[in-house]
């Protein structure tokens, strides 16, 4: 049977297939070479009034009320252009900025920018015209005023304010010794605690979280709210224009490890309860799937300290999916990950308090729980026991 075009393609042409419903496939690489990302965010969001080095944009995200035009631009590893909004944390390159901003599926939206590119299926490819020269913006730093909060609700800890605070750590089982090493502390409330907009806006009594770098030098802050049912939120952030989002957090462990696991985890408190245990523990902040740079980042950190990875994630479908995200983009490092469910519907810090043998578990890595088959898992493959 002859084909849909008796002539063969030439090499020069497009690479592009034709399906069924007559929808071009297009080669995504293609696309993003002629599609110069900077004018897209010029065509598609509100950019800043500044221009030259260190441009900005604001957020694409229609639920995101972008106040002070967090989107900055760059090029990955393939030499991709992409962007980033520093205050959400919403980030792709230009499909996703025309799924984000027209609601299309990811094939509408290829179509779209492959016809705005000049793309044709079967006719040769069009120029790559220049791009503007990316410029980022320099690297920002913490804003000193975020460590100022950090030490006032530190010292609100242990005076009366600071009661509600310590009781609510204690029963979470974190103890003096980890809160000292961590510099946790007590947000009272904005009603009894003025500051400086941009801080943690202070709904409600919250504890707070420094986050600390691999160096231990403090990096961001969370206060965790107490009541989030009372505030209408369990977490809330410095603003970007005071500190980057980090993405991750090292807590400092204040006891020997049991073994030379490392424990990564959603949260800043359960992350602390494995530093508490002994184990070196990263947090992952935010409900963001991690991406290359996170899993790069936790990667370089296991193999400086001679570590293995144990990926402990919460038992619902967004920490499901958390480590079925994360799992492959470590095993693409070299890293090949345990991945453990918490029995129980806990989350880390829940089952700590729950189940006192924990620790052994964690630290033996092959252990099945509810007549699931450590065999049955592929662990090389980066999938780990479900416990």
């Amino acid at each position: 049977m002859k084909g849909l075009c008796s002539t063969p393609i030439k090499p020069w042409l497009t690479r592009v297939n034709v399906s069924r419903d007559r929808r071009p496939r297009w080669d995504i690489g293609d696309v993003l070479d002629r599609t110069d990302l900077s004018v897209l965010l010029d065509e598609l969001t509100q950019p800043a009034e500044r221009h030259g080095p260190g441009r900005r944009w604001h957020c694409p995200a229609p639920a995101h009320d972008d106040h002070r035009a967090s989107v900055t631009l760059h090029r990955d590893h393939r030499g991709h252009e992409r962007w980033r909004c520093w205050s959400g944390d919403h980030r792709g390159d230009a499909v996703d900025l025309v799924m984000v901003t027209s609601s299309r599926s990811r094939a509408d939206a290829i179509d779209w920018l492959a016809n705005r590119a000049g793309l044709i299926p079967n006719q040769a490819l069009p120029p790559i015209h220049p791009k503007r020269p990316t410029q980022s913006a320099p690297a920002k730093v913490m804003d000193p005023l975020v460590e100022h909060y950090v030490n006032i609700c530190r010292s609100i800890l242990n005076g009366p304010a600071g009661h509600p605070v310590r009781e609510w750590l204690h029963q979470r089982g974190i103890n003096v010794q980890t809160i000292e090493a961590n510099r946790i502390g007590a947000d009272p409330s904005r009603r009894l605690l003025r500051r400086q907009r941009g801080l943690p806006y202070g709904a409600g009594v919250a504890a707070t979280f420094p986050a600390f770098d691999p160096a231990g030098n403090v990096t961001y802050v969370q206060a965790r709210y107490l009541n989030p049912a009372e505030t209408g939120r369990k977490y809330d952030n410095p603003s970007a224009a005071l500190a980057p989002h980090p993405r991750l957090a090292f807590p400092v462990t204040t006891t020997h490890a049991p073994t030379d696991v490392l424990v990564v985890c959603e949260g800043l408190p359960d992350a602390l309860t494995a530093a508490q245990a002994g184990f070196a523990s990263v947090a992952l902040l935010g409900a963001q799937t991690p991406d290359e740079n996170v899993a790069s980042r936790i990667a370089l950190h296991a193999e400086q300290r001679g570590v293995s990875v144990t990926l402990v994630c919460d038992p619902d479908p967004a920490g499901r999916h958390v480590a079925e995200t994360l799992a492959p983009l470590l095993a693409a490092r070299g890293v090949q990950p345990t991945v453990i469910v918490a029995p129980g519907g806990f989350d880390l810090n829940d089952w700590a308090l729950h189940d006192p043998t924990w620790i052994d578990q964690i630290a033996s890595r092959f252990v099945a729980i509810g007549g699931v088959d450590p065999g049955s898992r592929n662990v090389d493959a980066g999938v780990g026991v479900e416990l």
